[in-house]
């Protein structure tokens, strides 16, 4: 939908197929977050950044795993893609100030507010049926390549267009790719949309694309079980941990949500209980992910260490002696499993909810270049056919380690501005 309204402000006719539109798709699940590293709004909040300083970022969390044929693309593109959508759209969007994340020097994260992917989405949505040059079809096409162009069978009507984009999801509701491709994951709850099949990837293939990081995912370690809300990424950053079912800490929380996402799935029975108190929720107002989760009642409540222990089934003396080695660790004393920096010492009243870990969605795709063209097994662009989102491949790869948190939005609407500006 981004691209077809940048496409559209350039004075492109557009014909846009959904045929899921009445499914949730991943950029609806999502939490609606994109790094604008250098946006006019950060600078006037007092933020020093760029989009170097973004890639910066990226290249440090992900050594050696980056894609480096679309970054610096992308990077440079985002504060374009903001302004964009701001000035040209008139999108509610903002700079969100509270928003902390792993792996990111600075705050940079923009969305609506509350932020949410699903309000996002259906900001978009309105967007683009608003606009006379865009033609939406609620219908599964079927797409012919020609000689010249391509036709696009659409039930009611076949169009001939020069140029396709395809922005379609990635593989990780496809359970016999995820086995081929990401085989420490295969059987995970998958929390993505559903519609995340792969076939959009299987159309590029067939006309002899290349594929790139196929191994790489975004886990999410802050899930509910069941999967229908998780809690969000902040947590860590403000103060919380996590510990099994014994009561004890077993990673250094702060790693991110996706490297967490493998770690909480090895503990007894694949879940951990994530613990921070009512100060913390108190900074979660504007996190819709948390507010869903805390809706659902999944959030448990508790004014003592031995009310949370018998609510949460665990060893209340061992959970004492947790929190007691929380607040050593947050005056100052090193933590043996190498968290850098505890915000706080927890203290009552408590809160917790128990989490899994899952998968989100795949990093992996078609490979394109840095304007989104879609590249061959040659390595030579494919005439006329591009490609952005969850069926191209992202920023960073390699199982889940190489996922910076909003990596997704950000190839999204970085490499789909540059693939607008390249149409025509």
């Amino acid at each position: 939908m981004f691209v077809a309204l940048a496409a559209q402000a350039r004075g492109l006719s557009v014909a846009l197929f959904e045929p899921h539109a009445g499914t949730a798709n991943n950029f609806a699940i999502s939490g609606g977050l994109f790094p604008a590293a250098g946006s006019r709004f950060q600078r006037a909040a007092g933020i020093d950044d760029s989009p170097q300083a973004w890639l910066d970022d990226l290249r440090k969390f992900a050594p050696d795993m980056v894609n480096e044929r679309i970054a610096q693309s992308v990077a440079e593109a985002l504060p374009l893609a903001s302004d964009f959508l701001i000035d040209v759209c008139a999108a509610p969007f903002r700079f969100l100030p509270d928003m902390v994340a792993p792996g990111h020097s600075r705050r940079r994260f923009h969305s609506i507010e509350p932020a949410s992917g699903a309000a996002m989405h259906g900001w978009f949505r309105q967007a683009v049926r608003a606009k006379p040059g865009i033609a939406w079809f609620e219908a599964l096409p079927q797409v012919h390549r020609q000689s010249r162009g391509f036709a696009i069978d659409g039930g009611s009507a076949v169009l001939e267009v020069d140029q396709l984009v395809l922005a379609g999801g990635g593989f990780g509701a496809n359970a016999q790719m995820v086995e081929r491709f990401i085989p420490g994951m295969a059987g995970a709850l998958n929390n993505g949309s559903v519609t995340n099949d792969g076939s959009v990837m299987a159309l590029g293939l067939q006309w002899g694309a290349q594929l790139w990081g196929m191994d790489g995912y975004q886990g999410q370690g802050h899930t509910n079980p069941g999967g229908a809300t998780r809690l969000g990424m902040a947590i860590p950053s403000l103060g919380g941990i996590l510990v099994n079912r014994q009561g004890q800490r077993f990673v250094a929380e702060d790693i991110g949500p996706s490297t967490l996402a493998p770690w909480v799935l090895s503990q007894p029975g694949g879940m951990a209980l994530e613990v921070f108190d009512a100060a913390i929720e108190a900074q979660l107002g504007n996190h819709w992910a948390y507010q869903q989760a805390l809706a659902a009642g999944q959030v448990m409540s508790a004014d003592s260490v031995p009310e949370l222990a018998a609510q949460a089934g665990l060893d209340a003396q061992a959970l004492a002696q947790t929190l007691d080695q929380v607040a050593a660790f947050a005056s100052g004393q090193r933590d043996p499993l190498g968290r850098r920096a505890f915000a706080r010492s927890l203290c009552a009243p408590f809160k917790a909810s128990w989490v899994t870990g899952a998968l989100s969605h795949t990093q992996g795709g078609l490979l394109t270049d840095a304007q989104g063209r879609v590249l061959q097994e040659g390595g030579q662009a494919m005439a006329g056919v591009f490609a952005a989102g969850g069926c191209a491949a992202g920023l960073s790869g390699r199982g889940a380690d190489g996922y910076l948190p909003g990596n997704g939005l950000a190839q999204a609407f970085g490499l789909g501005w540059r693939v607008a500006q390249a149409l025509g």
